[in-house]
């Protein structure tokens, strides 16, 4: 179980979370994706404390318990700020524990694009990113992405629905257990549409770079191939493109929330995969 506690980037109050450890060997830092509240990560968290791994999470603003809109998780340098602000606590509680950033869906937007130009980018270990907003199955006619355009100028927190369903996400049976389903919204605003569209498009362009020893940073990348949210081909073009810095697995049959499984799967041997993969980082940084 989970422990909160609160930011606040000005007038705006974070709720976060801590699935802590007492010497853990390291911890992640999630941001989680639209619609949703890193409260339905208790799961995972959970699982993390029992590899000696903390969990440190906020509800990203217009999500959850934190403030703001339903579904404006814009402007994208202010969400970056409030990251900031999950690592400072982080690095404050733990001073000399690696730290992993971890990315689910829009939240692997936002960890990849603070991958590139994050204000703490060279002190964090490496990064989890699963099933990215990179390329949705459901392709933005060109007329709404000129209209959301538009709209984003005059109106940015102009609000739309999202269009996911649960029966997409994972497991129906680990998805049910998920608590306090009353904080999941279908909504997105269009200055947040944006944000998340232009990003993908430069991640998938420009390979991290930068004299600062970021783009060395490893990162796990996984992408169920059953996904009907986000396209895998994103994540495959993305392992292309870093290629020497990318741990790149597809899982078959799992749906977008890989960490919630498939029909068959309930997702418990990714989220092994993922605290292996990250004692492993942190082994490294230790040595």
């Amino acid at each position: 179980m989970y422990s909160t506690f609160l930011l606040h980037n000005g007038k705006i109050q974070l709720m976060g979370y801590a699935w802590n450890v007492d010497q853990p060997k390291a911890i992640a830092c999630l941001i989680h994706g639209i619609g949703e509240h890193a409260g339905r990560y208790d799961r995972i968290g959970e699982a993390l404390q029992e590899s000696e791994i903390g969990l440190i999470a906020v509800d990203l603003r217009g999500h959850g318990l934190s403030a703001g809109k339903r579904g404006h998780t814009a402007p994208r340098a202010e969400i970056l700020r409030d990251i900031d602000l999950l690592i400072e606590y982080t690095r404050k509680i733990h001073p000399d524990v690696p730290i992993v950033l971890y990315g689910h869906s829009m939240g692997g937007n936002l960890a990849l694009d603070y991958r590139n130009r994050g204000k703490y980018r060279s002190l964090l270990e490496g990064y989890v990113i699963t099933s990215p907003w990179l390329i949705l199955m459901r392709k933005i006619p060109f007329y709404l992405y000129q209209f959301s355009k538009l709209m984003a100028v005059f109106k940015p927190d102009f609000t739309m629905n999202s269009k996911i369903k649960s029966e997409e996400l994972g497991n129906s049976g680990i998805i049910a257990k998920q608590e306090n389903k009353h904080l999941i919204h279908g909504k997105i605003t269009v200055r947040t549409a944006l944000d998340g569209f232009d990003t993908a498009d430069r991640l998938l362009r420009e390979r991290v770079g930068g004299d600062d020893g970021a783009a060395l940073k490893p990162f796990l990348l996984m992408q169920g191939d059953a996904d009907q949210i986000c396209d895998p081909e994103g994540s495959r073009r993305l392992a292309r493109l870093e290629a020497e810095r990318c741990t790149y697995i597809e899982w078959p049959d799992l749906y977008h929330e890989i960490h919630s499984g498939g029909a068959e799967s309930d997702g418990a041997e990714v989220i092994e995969t993922i605290a292996q993969w990250i004692i492993k980082i942190s082994i490294h940084t230790m040595e």
